[in-house]
């Protein structure tokens, strides 16, 4: 074989290598392409499994708030209750220590 010889079957290799190459970039460009459209029906650039998620973050937040505020809501009557509770036994500690003094006073 002569150098010449050699030279074209390398380029003709190259141009092959090159033409296979543009070949793959052209699929994977129509696969990332197909891959962005069904993540994103709506085509609004957030894929629609993040779009869902925040969705559902949101509505666990509204929840978790709405919980928050009935178990304020509780607490509050709760302490109310035992406020109210403290008061009666404080009252009624009192009413006895005062009938005891005045028993002490009588005797």
């Amino acid at each position: 074989m002569d150098f010449k010889k050699i030279a074209d079957q390398v380029k003709d290799k190259a141009e092959d290598l090159k033409e296979k190459a543009e070949d793959l970039k052209e699929k994977a460009e129509a696969r990332i392409k197909e891959t962005r459209e069904s993540l994103d029906k709506d085509h609004d650039g957030i894929p629609d499994a993040v779009q869902d998620l925040t969705d559902k973050a949101k509505t666990l937040a509204t929840q978790a708030k709405e919980k928050a505020e009935d178990l304020k809501e509780k607490a509050e009557v709760k302490i109310d209750k035992v406020k109210a509770d403290a008061e009666k036994v404080l009252e009624s500690a009192r009413a006895r220590l005062g009938s005891t003094d005045k028993d002490d006073k009588k005797s």
